[in-house]
C-alpha cells in the first residue's frame, strides 16, 4: 500500500518526518512504502529572504521527500523550481505545486485553492513548472489539488485535472471543495472519476483516521495511495498497525522534541555561514550530537510549538483536558519532560 504523508504548515517539518520515518520502518507491513512531503514553501519569500522559509524545505538525506511550493508570484514560483532543480535534486524526490489549501494567507498572495479561481492561468503555470522540473532532473513533478470550490465547480474541476495529468507524475486529491473547508464527507466518489479519467497517478487525501481505515478506502476505490494529515499529527503510528504502549509513547515524545530542537539549532548554524540558498543536510549524526548539547533549563522556541504535538499524543489519556491546563505555560524541556511522565504515568 502507498500512504503519503500530507503536507501541513507549521507541521511536516524536518524532525516530523524524521520520526514518522524511523517509526514506519520499524513496524512498516512488509509491502507498504510512505512518500514523504516537505512544509509548503512560499515561493516569493524564497527568492526574496530565503533564511525566512527555507527550514520549511529543510530535510536529511535520510528522507528524499517531495518538496511542496505554493505560488506567490509567477515569476518566482518558476524562479523557486529552477533553483531548487539546479542545485538540490538530489535532497528530494520531487517538486509539487499547492493547490488546494484554504488558508487566507496563502490565498491572498494567489496560492492554494485561490489558483483554482484562475485555472487557465494555473493550467500554463504547471505545464512551465513541468517543463522546468523534467527537463532538467529526475524529479518527479506533482500537484495537490482539491475537489473543486463548491459542488456546483466539480465539473470544471474535473476538467482542469485533466488539462494538467499529461504535466503531471501523480495529483493528489483532497476529497473536499473550497466551501466545506476542513468539514463535512469527502466525495470520494469525485476522486474515483478523476482515477479513472486521468493517465498519471491519483492519491486521494481525506480524513483517514487509522492504518486500517486507509486500507479499507484502498481496497474498495483502487486509488494508487492514501494521504494523511490530521490524523498523523502527534499519532506517527497511524502509518502502521501497531499500537504503542505509554511507555512508547513518551519515548517518541521525548525523541521528537529533541529532534524538533535540534534541528532548529542547525538550521540557526548554517544561517551565520553560509549564502542565502543554502540547503546543506544536517546528517542524523549531526542532529543527534546537537541533541546531547541541549540545555534542558533554557527556553527554546521548539518547546511551545509542540503543543500541537503533545495534545496530539496525550488524546484519550483520563483527564486530559486538566493536564493541558498545565503544559500551557511549560516553556523549557526539563518542565516539559516532567510533564510527560506524569501524563504518561497516569493513564
Amino acid at each position: 500500500m502507498q500512504l503519503c504523508f500530507a503536507p501541513m504548515d507549521g507541521i511536516t517539518n524536518c524532525a516530523t518526518r524524521l520520526i514518522t520515518k524511523k517509526i514506519f520502518e520499524r513496524y512498516k507491513n512488509q509491502n507498504d512504502t510512505l512518500q514523504l512531503r516537505t512544509e509548503f514553501m512560499n515561493a516569493d519569500g524564497f527568492i526574496i529572504n530565503p533564511s525566512k522559509v527555507t527550514r520549511h524545505i529543510l530535510t536529511t538525506p535520510e528522507q528524499l521527500p517531495i518538496a511542496q511550493i505554493y505560488w506567490g508570484n509567477e515569476a518566482t514560483l518558476l524562479q523557486t523550481a529552477q533553483i531548487l532543480v539546479e542545485k538540490y535534486a538530489e535532497q528530494f524526490s520531487g517538486i509539487e505545486l499547492n493547490t488546494w489549501c484554504p488558508s487566507n494567507t496563502v490565498m491572498k498572495c494567489g496560492g492554494g485553492s485561490d489558483m483554482l479561481r484562475h485555472r487557465e492561468k494555473t493550467i500554463t503555470i504547471i505545464q512551465n513548472l513541468s517543463k522546468i522540473v523534467k527537463e532538467n532532473s529526475d524529479l518527479s513533478f506533482s500537484v495537490k489539488s482539491r475537489a473543486g470550490l463548491h459542488e456546483e465547480d466539480k465539473p470544471k474541476q474535473l476538467d482542469f485535472l485533466k488539462s494538467i495529468a499529461p504535466s503531471c507524475d501523480l495529483i493528489s486529491i483532497h476529497g473536499r471543495t473550497l466551501k466545506q473547508l476542513y468539514t463535512g464527507d469527502a466525495d470520494f466518489w469525485f476522486i474515483h472519476q478523476v482515477k479513472q479519467a486521468l493517465p498519471c497517478k491519483v492519491i486521494a487525501n481525506w480524513g483517514i483516521t487509522s492504518y486500517q481505515m486507509a486500507q479499507e478506502v484502498l481496497d474498495q476505490w483502487k486509488f494508487d495511495g492514501i494521504m494523511i494529515g490530521q490524523g498523523a499529527i502527534g499519532n506517527p503510528r497511524i502509518f502502521t498497525q501497531h499500537l504503542p504502549s505509554l511507555s512508547e509513547k513518551l519515548e517518541t515524545m521525548q525523541e521528537h522534541l529533541l529532534m524538533m530542537i535540534a534541528c532548529d539549532l542547525r538550521f540557526e548554524e548554517w544561517w551565520e555561514k553560509v549564502d542565502n540558498y543554502a540547503l546543506n543536510q544536517p546528517t542524523l549524526e549531526d542532529l543527534e550530537k546537537l541533541k546531547k548539547l541541549i540545555d534542558f533549563s533554557k527556553e527554546y522556541r521548539s518547546v511551545v510549538e509542540f503543543r500541537k504535538y503533545l495534545f496530539q499524543y496525550i488524546k484519550g489519556i483520563p483527564d486530559t483536558r486538566e493536564r493541558k491546563q498545565k503544559v500551557i505555560p511549560i516553556k523549557t524541556v526539563g518542565e516539559l519532560f516532567s510533564a510527560f511522565e506524569e501524563l504518561t504515568s497516569h493513564g
